[in-house]
């Protein structure tokens, strides 16, 4: 089956909850360097949020800033479970051209794969195939 998805993910990444801030999400992007935070509720997957939605909201208009993250947030979300393949996963992506992809278990979120994880899962495929 080739590599997983649970083999290239982030574990375990950084949330917020529904009821935080789109201020606090920035803040945690732009300290971070993050481009998505998903967004639960305990650990249950309730949406996700990225740099380009605040940035298409407006980062800098306070009103914007101090609005819920459950009043934007996106919630009709593509989810992999660890154990598809990451081609599985890339395909799911490119297809919706999205550059995430949270990763859950029984809507519990466990992990995220991002592009990057992605490419580099695909650099390491050929380095060895090179070999």
């Amino acid at each position: 089956m080739g590599t997983r998805v649970e083999e290239v993910m982030t574990p375990d990444p950084l949330t917020l909850a529904p009821s935080a801030k789109i201020r606090d999400a920035y803040a945690l992007m732009k300290e971070r360097g993050f481009r998505h935070v998903p967004i639960v509720d305990g650990d249950v997957l309730k949406g996700i949020i990225s740099m380009t939605d605040i940035g298409y909201l407006g980062a800098r208009i306070p009103e914007i800033l101090s609005m819920t993250i459950g009043d934007v947030m996106t919630t009709k979300l593509l989810t992999v479970g660890p154990d598809e393949s990451v081609d599985v996963a890339a395909a799911k992506m490119a297809s919706r051209k999205i550059n995430c992809l949270p990763i859950v278990v029984d809507n519990k979120l466990v992990g995220i794969v991002t592009t990057y994880d992605l490419l580099d899962a695909l650099a390491r495929r050929l380095r060895g195939q090179e070999q």
